[in-house]
Protein backbone atom coordinates (compact mmCIF):
# COMPACT_ATOMS: atom_id res chain seq x y z
CA UNK A 1 0.00 0.00 0.00
CA UNK A 2 2.96 2.53 0.81
CA UNK A 3 4.39 2.04 -2.62
CA UNK A 4 1.27 2.42 -4.37
CA UNK A 5 0.25 5.61 -2.35
CA UNK A 6 3.87 6.90 -2.86
CA UNK A 7 3.89 6.13 -6.85
CA UNK A 8 0.27 7.68 -7.48
CA UNK A 9 1.87 10.94 -5.53
CA UNK A 10 4.53 11.33 -7.44
CA UNK A 11 3.16 10.34 -10.77
CA UNK A 12 0.85 12.82 -9.85
CA UNK A 13 3.61 15.27 -9.38
CA UNK A 14 5.35 14.48 -12.77
CA UNK A 15 1.80 15.24 -14.50
CA UNK A 16 1.51 18.51 -13.16
CA UNK A 17 4.69 19.04 -13.92
CA UNK A 18 4.90 18.59 -17.34
CA UNK A 19 3.56 21.82 -18.66
CA UNK A 20 6.17 23.48 -16.91
CA UNK A 21 9.67 21.57 -18.31
CA UNK A 22 9.81 24.35 -21.06
CA UNK A 23 10.48 26.57 -18.04
CA UNK A 24 12.25 24.20 -16.02
CA UNK A 25 14.80 24.04 -19.11
CA UNK A 26 15.21 27.48 -18.99
CA UNK A 27 15.90 28.32 -15.45
CA UNK A 28 19.63 27.23 -16.12
CA UNK A 29 22.42 24.25 -16.83
CA UNK A 30 21.59 22.67 -13.10
CA UNK A 31 17.95 21.86 -13.91
CA UNK A 32 18.52 20.86 -17.97
CA UNK A 33 21.53 18.73 -17.70
CA UNK A 34 21.08 15.23 -17.83
CA UNK A 35 17.21 15.95 -18.05
CA UNK A 36 16.86 12.81 -20.42
CA UNK A 37 19.27 10.70 -18.73
CA UNK A 38 17.13 11.29 -15.40
CA UNK A 39 14.52 9.83 -17.65
CA UNK A 40 16.11 7.26 -18.18
CA UNK A 41 17.27 7.34 -21.53
CA UNK A 42 20.83 6.93 -22.02
CA UNK A 43 23.10 6.74 -24.95
CA UNK A 44 22.94 3.54 -26.87
CA UNK A 45 26.91 2.57 -26.27
CA UNK A 46 25.60 2.50 -22.52
CA UNK A 47 29.26 4.81 -22.10
CA UNK A 48 31.45 1.94 -23.07
CA UNK A 49 29.55 -0.39 -20.81
CA UNK A 50 28.60 -3.88 -22.51
CA UNK A 51 25.62 -6.03 -21.61
CA UNK A 52 27.79 -8.42 -19.98
CA UNK A 53 29.98 -6.14 -17.65
CA UNK A 54 27.53 -6.40 -14.46
CA UNK A 55 29.40 -3.24 -13.63
CA UNK A 56 29.54 -1.84 -9.82
CA UNK A 57 26.76 1.38 -9.99
CA UNK A 58 27.91 3.75 -6.90
CA UNK A 59 25.53 6.72 -6.39
CA UNK A 60 26.97 9.93 -4.88
CA UNK A 61 24.93 12.72 -4.80
CA UNK A 62 26.87 15.83 -4.96
CA UNK A 63 30.71 16.85 -5.03
CA UNK A 64 31.38 16.14 -1.37
CA UNK A 65 29.82 12.24 -1.83
CA UNK A 66 31.80 12.31 -5.16
CA UNK A 67 35.16 13.52 -3.51
CA UNK A 68 33.94 10.79 -0.56
CA UNK A 69 33.55 8.01 -3.21
CA UNK A 70 36.84 8.49 -4.97
CA UNK A 71 39.31 6.49 -2.62
CA UNK A 72 36.92 3.65 -2.24
CA UNK A 73 36.67 3.35 -6.25
CA UNK A 74 40.31 3.09 -6.06
CA UNK A 75 40.75 0.16 -3.95
CA UNK A 76 38.34 -1.23 -5.89
CA UNK A 77 39.94 -0.88 -9.00
CA UNK A 78 43.01 -1.87 -7.14
CA UNK A 79 41.20 -4.81 -6.08
CA UNK A 80 39.46 -5.52 -9.20
CA UNK A 81 41.09 -4.11 -12.02
CA UNK A 82 38.70 -5.20 -14.59
CA UNK A 83 35.77 -4.57 -13.14
CA UNK A 84 33.68 -1.38 -14.41
CA UNK A 85 32.30 1.27 -12.27
CA UNK A 86 29.26 3.37 -12.57
CA UNK A 87 28.80 6.34 -10.91
CA UNK A 88 25.51 8.09 -11.08
CA UNK A 89 25.60 12.19 -9.47
CA UNK A 90 22.04 14.07 -8.62
CA UNK A 91 23.95 17.09 -9.44
CA UNK A 92 25.67 18.56 -12.31
CA UNK A 93 28.55 19.98 -10.63
CA UNK A 94 28.79 16.79 -8.77
CA UNK A 95 28.43 14.73 -12.54
CA UNK A 96 31.51 16.94 -13.83
CA UNK A 97 33.30 16.39 -10.95
CA UNK A 98 32.53 12.88 -11.36
CA UNK A 99 33.91 12.51 -14.83
CA UNK A 100 37.05 14.09 -14.13
CA UNK A 101 37.95 11.09 -11.80
CA UNK A 102 40.66 8.45 -13.93
CA UNK A 103 39.26 4.95 -12.07
CA UNK A 104 35.10 5.51 -13.28
CA UNK A 105 34.37 4.13 -16.59
CA UNK A 106 30.38 5.55 -16.98
CA UNK A 107 29.22 8.59 -15.27
CA UNK A 108 25.62 9.11 -15.83
CA UNK A 109 22.65 11.15 -14.06
CA UNK A 110 20.55 9.38 -11.38
CA UNK A 111 17.03 8.48 -13.20
CA UNK A 112 14.11 9.81 -11.32
CA UNK A 113 12.23 7.63 -8.82
CA UNK A 114 9.72 6.52 -10.91
CA UNK A 115 9.09 2.60 -10.86
CA UNK A 116 9.20 2.25 -14.60
CA UNK A 117 12.62 5.37 -15.33
CA UNK A 118 14.83 3.07 -12.71
CA UNK A 119 13.77 -0.07 -13.86
CA UNK A 120 14.74 0.57 -17.25
CA UNK A 121 18.30 1.96 -16.05
CA UNK A 122 18.90 -1.15 -13.94
CA UNK A 123 17.82 -3.23 -16.84
CA UNK A 124 19.77 -1.31 -19.18
CA UNK A 125 23.05 -1.13 -17.05
CA UNK A 126 22.55 -4.41 -15.19
CA UNK A 127 24.64 -3.89 -12.52
CA UNK A 128 26.14 -6.65 -9.97
CA UNK A 129 26.11 -4.15 -6.84
CA UNK A 130 24.83 -0.88 -6.36
CA UNK A 131 26.17 1.07 -3.41
CA UNK A 132 24.91 4.27 -2.44
CA UNK A 133 27.19 6.24 -0.53
CA UNK A 134 25.84 8.64 2.41
CA UNK A 135 21.81 8.98 2.84
CA UNK A 136 19.79 8.57 -0.18
CA UNK A 137 17.06 6.71 0.05
CA UNK A 138 15.27 6.54 -3.63
CA UNK A 139 12.32 4.30 -2.29
CA UNK A 140 11.69 2.61 -5.98
CA UNK A 141 15.35 2.31 -7.13
CA UNK A 142 16.03 0.59 -3.63
CA UNK A 143 12.80 -1.72 -4.19
CA UNK A 144 13.69 -2.71 -7.77
CA UNK A 145 17.02 -3.69 -7.38
CA UNK A 146 16.44 -5.65 -4.19
CA UNK A 147 13.65 -7.23 -6.53
CA UNK A 148 16.51 -8.05 -9.43
CA UNK A 149 18.25 -9.67 -6.58
CA UNK A 150 21.14 -7.44 -6.64
CA UNK A 151 22.84 -6.66 -3.49
CA UNK A 152 21.89 -2.90 -2.07
CA UNK A 153 24.90 -1.25 0.10
CA UNK A 154 24.41 2.11 2.01
CA UNK A 155 28.55 3.47 2.83
CA UNK A 156 29.52 5.86 5.10
CA UNK A 157 25.59 6.30 5.88
CA UNK A 158 24.36 9.31 8.08
CA UNK A 159 21.06 10.07 9.43
CA UNK A 160 20.82 13.66 10.83
CA UNK A 161 18.16 13.87 13.83
CA UNK A 162 16.19 16.40 11.87
CA UNK A 163 15.99 13.94 8.65
CA UNK A 164 15.14 11.43 11.17
CA UNK A 165 12.16 13.35 12.87
CA UNK A 166 10.95 14.26 9.09
CA UNK A 167 11.30 10.17 7.87
CA UNK A 168 9.46 8.81 11.00
CA UNK A 169 6.18 10.72 9.76
CA UNK A 170 5.83 7.72 7.07
CA UNK A 171 8.24 5.25 9.19
CA UNK A 172 6.38 2.20 8.55
CA UNK A 173 6.38 2.71 4.65
CA UNK A 174 10.37 3.63 5.27
CA UNK A 175 10.47 0.20 7.19
CA UNK A 176 10.12 -1.75 4.23
CA UNK A 177 12.22 0.44 2.24
CA UNK A 178 14.87 0.27 4.50
CA UNK A 179 14.20 -3.74 4.46
CA UNK A 180 15.41 -3.26 0.58
CA UNK A 181 19.09 -2.64 1.73
CA UNK A 182 21.17 -5.89 1.89
CA UNK A 183 23.80 -3.81 4.77
CA UNK A 184 24.09 -0.78 5.93
CA UNK A 185 27.75 1.05 6.84
CA UNK A 186 27.06 3.49 9.05
CA UNK A 187 29.59 6.69 9.96
CA UNK A 188 29.05 6.74 13.70
CA UNK A 189 26.96 4.56 16.76
CA UNK A 190 24.36 7.68 16.64
CA UNK A 191 23.87 7.25 12.79
CA UNK A 192 23.29 3.69 13.42
CA UNK A 193 21.09 4.15 16.32
CA UNK A 194 18.87 6.32 14.62
CA UNK A 195 18.99 4.20 11.57
CA UNK A 196 17.26 1.04 13.47
CA UNK A 197 15.07 3.55 15.38
CA UNK A 198 13.43 3.76 11.96
CA UNK A 199 13.18 0.80 10.89
CA UNK A 200 16.38 -0.89 9.78
CA UNK A 201 17.11 -4.41 10.77
CA UNK A 202 19.70 -3.88 13.59
CA UNK A 203 21.79 -7.30 12.03
CA UNK A 204 22.30 -5.33 8.52
CA UNK A 205 23.35 -2.30 10.43
CA UNK A 206 27.39 -1.57 11.61
CA UNK A 207 29.72 1.06 11.87
CA UNK A 208 32.50 2.09 8.92
CA UNK A 209 32.92 5.29 9.47
CA UNK A 210 33.21 8.47 7.25
CA UNK A 211 33.98 8.19 4.01
CA UNK A 212 35.17 11.70 3.52
CA UNK A 213 37.67 11.60 6.46
CA UNK A 214 39.40 9.11 3.74
CA UNK A 215 39.27 11.69 1.17
CA UNK A 216 42.56 12.17 -0.68
CA UNK A 217 43.80 15.37 -0.10
CA UNK A 218 44.31 16.50 -4.15
CA UNK A 219 47.55 18.86 -5.33
CA UNK A 220 46.22 19.03 -9.12
CA UNK A 221 46.71 22.95 -8.74
CA UNK A 222 47.80 24.11 -5.93
CA UNK A 223 51.25 24.57 -5.96
CA UNK A 224 51.33 26.78 -9.10
CA UNK A 225 48.36 28.47 -6.72
CA UNK A 226 50.89 29.16 -4.21
CA UNK A 227 53.67 30.34 -6.43
CA UNK A 228 51.68 33.60 -7.55
CA UNK A 229 49.50 34.06 -4.34
CA UNK A 230 50.36 37.56 -2.66
CA UNK A 231 52.60 36.75 0.47
CA UNK A 232 51.66 39.90 2.22
CA UNK A 233 47.80 39.18 2.03
CA UNK A 234 45.82 37.73 4.85
CA UNK A 235 43.27 35.23 3.61
CA UNK A 236 40.02 34.24 4.41
CA UNK A 237 38.82 31.56 2.28
CA UNK A 238 34.72 31.25 2.45
CA UNK A 239 33.85 28.11 0.35
CA UNK A 240 30.26 26.44 -0.29
CA UNK A 241 28.46 29.86 0.09
CA UNK A 242 24.48 30.28 -0.32
CA UNK A 243 22.27 33.04 -1.19
CA UNK A 244 22.45 35.49 1.70
CA UNK A 245 26.02 34.80 3.21
CA UNK A 246 27.83 36.96 0.49
CA UNK A 247 26.74 40.21 2.12
CA UNK A 248 27.23 38.94 5.48
CA UNK A 249 31.02 38.27 4.29
CA UNK A 250 31.00 41.20 2.66
CA UNK A 251 29.94 43.58 5.94
CA UNK A 252 32.36 41.38 8.17
CA UNK A 253 35.11 42.11 5.86
CA UNK A 254 34.46 45.87 5.98
CA UNK A 255 34.44 45.90 9.64
CA UNK A 256 37.60 43.77 10.10
CA UNK A 257 39.90 45.89 7.47
CA UNK A 258 40.55 48.51 9.17
CA UNK A 259 42.75 46.49 11.91
CA UNK A 260 43.95 44.24 9.21
CA UNK A 261 43.79 46.01 5.82
CA UNK A 262 45.68 43.27 4.29
CA UNK A 263 43.21 41.02 4.89
CA UNK A 264 41.34 39.52 1.30
CA UNK A 265 38.68 37.23 0.09
CA UNK A 266 38.24 34.23 -1.75
CA UNK A 267 34.46 33.93 -2.41
CA UNK A 268 33.38 30.23 -3.37
CA UNK A 269 29.40 29.76 -3.94
CA UNK A 270 28.26 26.71 -3.60
CA UNK A 271 25.92 26.40 -6.76
CA UNK A 272 27.37 27.78 -10.71
CA UNK A 273 24.59 29.05 -11.40
CA UNK A 274 25.14 31.76 -8.85
CA UNK A 275 28.51 33.23 -10.07
CA UNK A 276 26.83 35.94 -11.98
CA UNK A 277 24.47 36.68 -9.13
CA UNK A 278 27.17 36.87 -6.83
CA UNK A 279 29.73 38.88 -9.01
CA UNK A 280 27.21 41.59 -9.27
CA UNK A 281 27.36 41.54 -5.43
CA UNK A 282 30.33 41.94 -5.26
CA UNK A 283 31.48 44.61 -7.51
CA UNK A 284 28.97 47.00 -5.97
CA UNK A 285 30.08 46.39 -2.33
CA UNK A 286 32.90 49.02 -2.83
CA UNK A 287 35.98 46.28 -3.16
CA UNK A 288 37.78 45.71 -6.12
CA UNK A 289 37.27 42.18 -7.72
CA UNK A 290 38.73 39.47 -9.66
CA UNK A 291 37.20 36.53 -10.98
CA UNK A 292 39.35 33.55 -11.30
CA UNK A 293 37.80 32.62 -14.60
CA UNK A 294 38.35 35.90 -16.47
CA UNK A 295 42.04 36.69 -15.67
CA UNK A 296 45.39 34.64 -15.87
CA UNK A 297 46.55 33.16 -13.10
CA UNK A 298 49.25 35.88 -12.34
CA UNK A 299 46.34 38.51 -11.28
CA UNK A 300 43.89 36.30 -9.47
CA UNK A 301 45.49 37.58 -6.04
CA UNK A 302 45.75 41.33 -7.15
CA UNK A 303 42.22 42.73 -5.91
CA UNK A 304 40.56 42.45 -2.70
CA UNK A 305 38.36 39.64 -3.01
CA UNK A 306 38.70 36.90 -5.52
CA UNK A 307 35.30 35.31 -6.59
CA UNK A 308 35.93 31.56 -7.47
CA UNK A 309 33.53 30.55 -10.39
CA UNK A 310 34.97 27.62 -11.32
CA UNK A 311 33.83 23.92 -10.00
CA UNK A 312 36.62 21.24 -8.05
CA UNK A 313 39.20 23.75 -7.18
CA UNK A 314 38.02 24.82 -3.75
CA UNK A 315 40.37 22.51 -1.99
CA UNK A 316 43.12 23.94 -3.87
CA UNK A 317 42.44 27.18 -2.41
CA UNK A 318 40.82 26.26 0.89
CA UNK A 319 45.35 25.21 1.32
CA UNK A 320 46.26 28.82 0.88
CA UNK A 321 43.65 30.17 3.73
CA UNK A 322 45.01 31.99 6.92
CA UNK A 323 41.15 31.36 8.14
CA UNK A 324 38.30 29.03 6.14
CA UNK A 325 34.70 29.58 6.57
CA UNK A 326 32.50 26.96 5.23
CA UNK A 327 28.98 28.50 4.13
CA UNK A 328 25.82 26.87 4.29
CA UNK A 329 25.74 27.38 7.91
CA UNK A 330 24.90 31.26 8.67
CA UNK A 331 21.89 30.79 6.70
CA UNK A 332 19.55 27.44 7.30
CA UNK A 333 20.78 24.84 4.61
CA UNK A 334 22.58 22.78 6.89
CA UNK A 335 26.20 23.62 6.05
CA UNK A 336 28.83 21.48 4.00
CA UNK A 337 31.90 19.75 4.39
CA UNK A 338 34.23 21.07 7.47
CA UNK A 339 36.86 18.24 6.61
CA UNK A 340 38.27 20.30 3.30
CA UNK A 341 39.86 22.93 5.32
CA UNK A 342 40.36 20.88 8.33
CA UNK A 343 42.85 18.54 6.40
CA UNK A 344 44.84 21.22 5.79
CA UNK A 345 45.03 22.33 9.36
CA UNK A 346 42.95 25.58 8.63
CA UNK A 347 41.15 27.75 11.71
CA UNK A 348 37.75 26.71 10.56
CA UNK A 349 34.83 29.08 10.65
CA UNK A 350 30.69 27.88 10.54
CA UNK A 351 27.49 29.46 11.61
CA UNK A 352 25.13 28.02 13.67
CA UNK A 353 23.31 25.80 10.93
CA UNK A 354 24.96 22.53 10.87
CA UNK A 355 22.44 20.22 10.56
CA UNK A 356 23.99 18.39 8.14
CA UNK A 357 27.63 17.57 9.82
CA UNK A 358 26.22 17.93 13.37
CA UNK A 359 28.25 15.60 14.80
CA UNK A 360 31.51 16.48 12.47
CA UNK A 361 30.90 20.24 13.75
CA UNK A 362 30.69 19.74 17.41
CA UNK A 363 33.63 17.56 17.38
CA UNK A 364 35.80 19.93 16.02
CA UNK A 365 34.60 22.68 18.29
CA UNK A 366 35.41 20.18 20.76
CA UNK A 367 38.65 20.14 19.91
CA UNK A 368 39.27 23.63 19.39
CA UNK A 369 39.63 23.28 15.72
CA UNK A 370 36.64 25.54 14.87
CA UNK A 371 34.56 28.54 16.32
CA UNK A 372 30.47 29.07 15.97
CA UNK A 373 29.51 32.68 14.83
CA UNK A 374 26.21 33.98 14.59
CA UNK A 375 26.33 36.67 12.31
CA UNK A 376 28.05 40.10 10.78
CA UNK A 377 29.63 41.06 14.23
CA UNK A 378 30.39 37.41 15.34
CA UNK A 379 32.13 36.79 12.11
CA UNK A 380 34.22 40.15 12.30
CA UNK A 381 35.37 39.02 15.56
CA UNK A 382 36.25 36.06 15.45
CA UNK A 383 38.13 36.80 11.89
CA UNK A 384 40.36 39.67 13.69
CA UNK A 385 41.17 37.76 17.08
CA UNK A 386 42.36 34.89 15.21
CA UNK A 387 44.16 37.03 12.99
CA UNK A 388 45.57 39.36 15.86
CA UNK A 389 46.34 35.72 17.48
CA UNK A 390 48.59 33.76 15.40
CA UNK A 391 49.26 31.12 17.68
CA UNK A 392 45.65 30.31 18.29
CA UNK A 393 45.34 30.45 14.88
CA UNK A 394 48.03 27.63 14.70
CA UNK A 395 46.98 25.97 17.61
CA UNK A 396 43.44 25.46 15.96
CA UNK A 397 44.65 24.31 12.68
CA UNK A 398 47.16 21.59 14.05
CA UNK A 399 44.12 20.47 16.08
CA UNK A 400 41.61 20.73 12.49
CA UNK A 401 44.40 18.28 11.15
CA UNK A 402 44.26 15.88 13.87
CA UNK A 403 40.81 15.27 13.67
CA UNK A 404 40.63 15.35 10.02
CA UNK A 405 43.38 12.36 9.89
CA UNK A 406 42.00 10.58 13.13
CA UNK A 407 40.00 8.09 11.70
CA UNK A 408 42.31 6.35 9.38
CA UNK A 409 39.75 2.71 9.68
CA UNK A 410 36.78 4.75 7.69
CA UNK A 411 38.15 3.28 4.09
CA UNK A 412 39.52 -0.10 5.69
CA UNK A 413 36.55 -0.60 7.08
CA UNK A 414 33.77 0.89 4.22
CA UNK A 415 35.85 -1.35 1.77
CA UNK A 416 35.86 -4.73 4.13
CA UNK A 417 31.81 -4.39 4.53
CA UNK A 418 31.44 -3.49 -0.05
CA UNK A 419 33.97 -6.87 -0.48
CA UNK A 420 32.00 -8.99 0.55
CA UNK A 421 29.26 -8.58 -2.18
CA UNK A 422 31.51 -8.41 -5.34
Amino acid sequence: MGYKFYNVLISTVLVMGLPFLPLIACLGSRYRDGLLQRLGLYPSDRGGLSANDRPVWIHAASVGEVRSAEPLIGVLKAHAPKKKILLSTFTATGNRIAKQMADVDTVIFLPLDFFWIVRRALRRFNPALLVIIETEIWPNLLRQAHRRGTPVLLLSGRLSAKALTQYTLCQKFFRGVLGCFTAMGMQSSEDAARIVSLGADARKVSVVGNLKLAAPSRNDNRDGIASVARGEKLWLVAGSCHDGEEAILLEALRLARPQFPNLSLIVAPRHPERFAEVARLLRGSGFTVQLRSATDKAEWFSKDILLLDTVGELADFYALADIAFVGGSLVPVGGHNVLEPARFGKAILFGPHMGNFAEIAGALKRAGAAIEVRGVEDLARAVTGLLADGEKRRTMGRAAAEFAGADQQALTLNWRLAERYL
